[in-house]
């Protein structure tokens, strides 16, 4: 008679029914599992929660955990699992931000993640034939991760509730032994991380403070300020529901007069000393992973001189926004001075160097050079956007460090016949400047030259200068070694 009047469900296949089961989140596939012993056996089947743990570290193939199973390895790293799958997180600091790599280290059982840097090599100083006088640095940064020091580091069941949490777990902040070797000369060093609630989409207004900034593609933002350094609850999630896979916050600060039975990491009830909050924000991998028609999209490493590297984010947006007001009036400008008719457009316009302040030298406005666009397969089109996610004083973090309006058939100015750029497509674009402490900002004139998909130099005319970015290839960076 039960097998009768037994559920549909309940008589389908193991396969069949794992099949399905498959088809869940976790926290779905946690409360499948509480309805009686049939679908406890299934949820609780390895396979599924394999995958889970997979899905959260891409590009790494996990090994089999040896003292546990899949599901206790997830849950024990519930619910960090969104930063080792983001990857790629870049963070607020004042001016200079900080760009960090987050990886699941199976190792050491843990989530960590440590800052990306980068060391400017001695550059060459090759001749450019079409423009002699220009200041030509060649650039072949070392990269590599600060293994020294992480800025993130989650052992397994970090988020084990402490008495008292009950409900409220997700609204605590978490400790982590971040220091390392600091920790025997300034053992009062903290780092919390906690969590965030993101702001609904019609909170947001143009004079909110956000983060990331709106130039940056996400799919979700939080507010970036708070005149308790982010204590209150309405900035933390109370269900899984509420909470942020886009962002999360590091505390860090050195503790005097503590008190010594406190937990390692936790801090005491002493004197706080340099108190510090940073946002980091990820991006959504389609902004910044190459494709067929956007060959250039990806994270770049820059060129800054005496700034030093500085790494962005180079886009080409479907639908871009309005250029900034800055760039529109530079754009008239432009026009005005390197229109050759009153229909021409100052983009195929020959470039004109003592009009743009730079150096005529090698190439004049009076060149009738022809300029013809070979673009067959059509890759060459739309805007290419450049956005520093690490800055310096003058140009910060979250601003545009250069725009390309259009790379296609209006854009274009020449294709470089001389040797150093030989075959490379050059098109007309806006640089962004400022004084110390980003005051003054503008756009002023410049050349892309697109030399591959990994590699583009920047003419900056009115410092007759050319500067170099190269693509950064994240996936080398989130395997342990």
């Amino acid at each position: 008679m039960a097998e009768e009047t037994s559920p549909a469900l309940l008589t389908l296949p193991s396969e069949l029914v794992t099949l399905i089961l498959s088809f869940l989140s976790p926290t779905d596939l946690a409360a499948v599992s509480e309805v009686n012993k049939f679908f406890k056996d299934h949820a609780f089947q390895d396979t599924l929660w394999h995958a889970f743990v997979q899905s959260s570290v891409p590009g790494i193939t996990v090994p089999k955990p040896e003292s546990s199973t899949w599901r206790q390895l997830f849950i024990s790293h519930h619910p960090f699992w969104f930063i080792p799958k983001n990857k790629v997180w870049f963070g607020d600091n004042t001016h200079i931000g900080k760009l960090i790599i987050a990886r699941y280290d199976h190792r050491l059982d843990t989530i960590e993640a440590y800052a990306l840097v980068a060391e400017r090599r001695t550059p060459d100083t090759p001749h450019w034939d079409w423009a002699p006088d220009a200041i030509v640095h060649t650039f072949s940064p070392r990269l590599q991760l600060d293994l020294n020091s992480p800025v993130l580091r989650l052992v397994a069941n970090s988020f084990a509730a402490p008495r008292g949490y009950g409900r409220q777990l997700l609204q605590k902040e978490f400790p982590m032994d971040v220091h390392g070797a600091l920790r025997s000369s300034l053992p009062n060093l903290y780092s919390n991380l906690f969590l965030n609630r993101e702001l609904p989409g019609s909170a947001i207004t143009p004079s909110t403070r956000a983060w990331p900034p709106s130039i940056i593609p996400s799919s979700g933002r939080v507010r970036n300020e708070s005149a308790t350094e982010f204590r209150d609850i309405g900035h933390r999630p109370t269900t899984l529901s509420e909470l942020s896979t886009n962002t999360f916050r590091i505390r860090k600060w050195m503790e005097f007069m503590s008190q010594p039975h406190r937990p390692e990491g936790w801090g005491g009830f002493g004197v706080r000393v340099g108190e510090d909050v940073t946002t980091f924000a990820t991006l959504p991998e389609e902004c910044y992973v190459p494709t067929e028609k956007k060959p250039y999209q990806g994270i770049w490493c820059g060129d800054y001189a005496g700034h030093g590297c500085e790494f962005l984010l180079i886009t080409q947006p479907d639908h871009p926004k309005p250029l900034p007001a800055q760039a529109e009036v530079m754009l008239k400008v432009l026009e005005r001075d390197n229109s050759v008719s009153t229909e021409a457009s100052w983009s195929t316009a020959p470039m004109d160097l003592n009009a743009a302040g730079g150096n005529s030298s090698g190439h004049d406005g009076s060149s009738s050079e022809s300029v013809h666009d070979d673009d067959e397969d059509g890759r060459y089109q739309g805007r290419i956007e450049a956005i520093k996610l690490t800055g310096d004083p003058n140009v910060p973090r979250g601003e545009y460090t250069f725009i390309a309006p259009d790379i296609g058939p209006d854009g274009l100015l020449r294709v470089a016949h001389e040797e150093l750029f030989k075959g490379a497509r050059v098109v007309r674009a806006l640089g962004h400047i400022a004084s110390r402490g980003f005051r003054d900002d503008k756009y002023i004139p410049s050349q892309l030259i697109l030399l591959s998909h990994d590699k583009i130099a920047q003419f900056w005319e009115t410092y007759n200068h050319v500067s170099f970015y190269q693509r950064v290839n994240i996936d080398e960076f989130t395997r342990p070694v």
